[in-house]
């Protein structure tokens, strides 16, 4: 007789050893993947931004919030925005490398361009300027422009 173990996902008998569900693909605890698309089908990282952020060097202040966090481009490089009520800061989109940070006094210009999928949002400050595109979505780049409202606000 095999010993046999029942599978959490379609509740069909599987080999105990098996480490994929033959009949739906379920992978067991400790089963690597089979191909590439199943690095995209694994379940995100639980972790709190806070907890991610300090993984990647960078600690929030008791009194600062997160005002916006996603991925976009600088150049042709995709790297994560992170914008507080107090900085600016850009990560690389591997190894979360902390590539720059601005405070928000250092922002003088927030400012949409283009609509639809090629908008863009550019910002300018004591360092330079830098343009950001392809957010995820029109609104997310809104959201990061609402965000940094607080500097154009504070220029003007």
């Amino acid at each position: 007789m095999r010993d046999e173990k029942t599978c959490p996902d379609c509740a069909e008998r599987v080999l105990a050893q098996a480490r994929v569900c033959r009949y739906c693909g379920y992978r067991f605890a400790g089963a690597p993947p089979r191909s590439l698309l199943d690095w995209f089908r694994r379940p995100a990282d639980p972790k709190p931004l806070p907890e991610l952020l300090l993984d990647w060097g960078t600690e929030l202040s008791a009194d600062e919030e997160v005002a916006f966090f996603g991925l976009c481009d600088v150049e042709s490089d995709a790297v994560f925005v992170l914008v507080t009520n107090r900085r600016l800061v850009f990560f690389t989109q591997r190894g979360a490398r902390k590539l720059l940070e601005w405070t928000l006094e250092a922002v003088h210009d927030v400012e949409i361009e283009g609509r639809g999928r090629g908008a863009s949002l550019r910002l300018s400050g004591e360092l330079g300027s830098v343009t950001l595109r392809h957010f995820v979505s029109e609104t997310a780049l809104r959201e990061a422009a609402d965000a940094l409202a607080p500097a154009r606000g504070a220029q003007g």
